[in-house]
């Protein structure tokens, strides 16, 4: 396996560029049928809710202060430098992918034997289990990410950067310090090429540059799940059956509400399935609203002697 070509002013023009193809490339976090998935999904919110379509717009879209306005520009700030990361960082991030993947083919090579050099998935059911299993482990490496930055008062410190918006926009899920972003993209790729070597080596095929670094259709099917509902005002919340395997927008607010009973719960971002396995799902009732923001929490975060004040949040 060799690794791609790499060229730190390529790579920072790429980034450039990827910013004018914000909602026309497939690749972009605001790829346009995902707005309009957005916007679906806030006329399903306020059809279920029996809503007006004034008062679901004024509940969806609290931008009247001026503490709204003052935090726009901020987390627009963050998403376009952090945006930048998957380029500048490209050799180490697809190092990782490769360690995790060559460390799936040492696991399962002795059980199913070493696929020969070149060898392709080629039956579509095989690639979209090698492609799931990817997705589900780089959502796993997330979930304990995201819980350990919150468990430990050190990391907390730069966590609740994105824990401090009163207002939650789509632009609000980018609002990270860059090396907390990069510790969270660092753990997902090593474990999506861990699930990914496991698979194709048990299918006899071989990891290759191109697979490794790829899109995954997984990804973007998230998107257009009303994924950016997650990081907004808008209540949409999944059948509770639903809500036990994947996060729905209204789940991923109980994680940035302010009341003390909502802390420490629903750290997965797609699979809710983490949540419950270890504990931390909550599922909430249709019709609950809570404020977001850190309110009281940050002070008692200050004040505890350990680890264990579990951050707060």
């Amino acid at each position: 396996m060799t690794r791609p070509d790499y060229d730190p002013l390529t790579a920072a023009w790429n980034w450039l560029a990827s910013l004018a193809g914000i909602l026309t490339d497939p690749q972009s976090p605001f790829w346009w049928p995902t707005l309009i998935a957005a916007v679906v999904g806030f006329g399903i919110a306020a059809a279920v809710a029996g809503a007006s379509w004034r008062a679901a717009r004024a509940e969806a879209l609290p931008c009247t202060t001026a503490r709204f306005w003052r935090q726009v520009p901020v987390d627009l700030g963050f998403m376009v430098v952090n945006s930048a990361i998957p380029f500048l960082a490209a050799p180490l991030l697809f190092m990782l992918s490769a360690m995790g993947a060559t460390i799936g083919y040492l696991l399962m090579a002795p059980i199913f034997g070493a696929p020969e050099p070149g060898t392709r998935i080629e039956a579509v059911a095989a690639t979209a289990l090698a492609g799931f299993v990817a997705f589900a482990a780089g959502d796993f490496a997330l979930y304990w990410s995201h819980r350990i930055f919150h468990r430990f008062p050190l990391l907390w410190r730069a966590h609740k950067l994105h824990h401090a918006p009163e207002f939650l926009t789509p632009i609000t899920a980018f609002r990270f310090w860059p090396q907390e972003q990069i510790v969270h993209i660092m753990g997902a790729v090593f474990l999506s090429g861990l699930g990914l070597g496991l698979v194709a080596t048990m299918l006899g095929a071989s990891v290759g540059p191109l697979t490794l670094l790829g899109v995954n259709v997984f990804s973007l099917a998230w998107n257009l799940a009303f994924s950016h509902l997650r990081h907004s005002h808008v209540a949409l919340s999944f059948p509770r059956w639903l809500s036990h395997v994947l996060v729905s927008p209204h789940m991923h607010q109980v994680h940035h509400s302010v009341e003390d009973r909502h802390h420490d719960r629903n750290y997965a971002t797609v699979f809710a399935l983490w949540d419950w396995i270890f504990g931390s799902l909550y599922i909430p009732d249709p019709k609950e609203r809570f404020g977001f923001g850190l309110g009281q929490a940050e002070g008692a975060a200050a004040q505890a002697p350990d680890g264990a004040a579990t951050a707060a949040r």
